[in-house]
């Protein structure tokens, strides 16, 4: 038997997650603590117009959220025998290319004043 394929209104395809009712699109999943998260918007894509009589902020399409959500959980604090500079690396490589240059450069300071700070207490430790 094939899978018979789920789509809107429009005849698009949802995706894994992605449902359909009452005129809003959800997304459910379930984070890296073990809660179920459901997001909810209006439109499928960035492209798609508002219902009438309908208010939603740009960049709050169900697939915008969806991709927000999935570099959010790439950050899991809860990860074992994580060093705080380790957590502070990958959210920096996350959010590197959405961030403007002189954030990029504040973010690069602090990870150069942990590394150094931090290698210094390990030599001073032994």
């Amino acid at each position: 038997m094939t899978e018979e394929k789920r789509k809107d209104p429009k005849g698009r395809n949802l995706r894994a997650g992605e449902s359909m009712k009452g005129g809003r699109y959800r997304y459910s999943y379930i984070d890296a603590t073990g809660k179920r998260i459901d997001l909810y918007s209006w439109t499928l894509t960035a492209k798609d117009p508002v219902p009438p009589g309908k208010k939603q902020k740009p960049g709050e399409s169900l697939r915008e959220k969806e991709a927000q959500a999935d570099r959010a959980n790439q950050i899991d604090a809860t990860g074992g025998n994580m060093t705080v500079y380790q957590l502070m690396e990958r959210y920096v490589k996350l959010k590197m290319p959405d961030v403007r240059e002189t954030t990029r450069n504040g973010y690069r300071t602090q990870l150069n004043y942990m590394a150094t700070d931090h290698l210094a207490r390990r030599k001073s430790v032994k």
